[in-house]
């Protein structure tokens, strides 16, 4: 789980606006990182806004924040993906290409 600690902190650099903290997807992955990282509670607690103090997009071009949660969907996606092909007994490599072929 170092990675997501990891990404928490590449995310804390990224963030260039004060408004940022407050954005949704922002918010959102602070909040997805407790289940999935208990260690990181202690980092993303301080970070954390209420609800109602929550906005929607800023029109940034890139959003680091989102960005950074849509990165980390991608990979939790990848994990789980993975995890199936190896249940199957396929190597993920093989998985994608018959998912390609059919």
């Amino acid at each position: 789980m170092d990675r997501e600690i990891t990404k928490l902190y590449k995310l804390k650099a990224s963030v260039v606006r004060k408004e940022c903290w407050s954005r949704d997807c922002l918010q959102g992955l602070l909040t997805q990182l407790e289940p999935d990282c208990p260690r990181a509670t202690e980092l993303v607690d301080p970070l954390k806004v209420p609800s109602r103090q929550m906005h929607g997009c800023l029109d940034c071009d890139p959003c680091p924040p989102g960005a950074g949660f849509a990165d980390y969907l991608r990979g939790m996606n990848q994990q789980v993906g993975d995890t199936a092909c190896r249940e199957k007994g396929y190597s993920c490599k093989d998985q994608k290409e018959k998912t390609v072929h059919e």
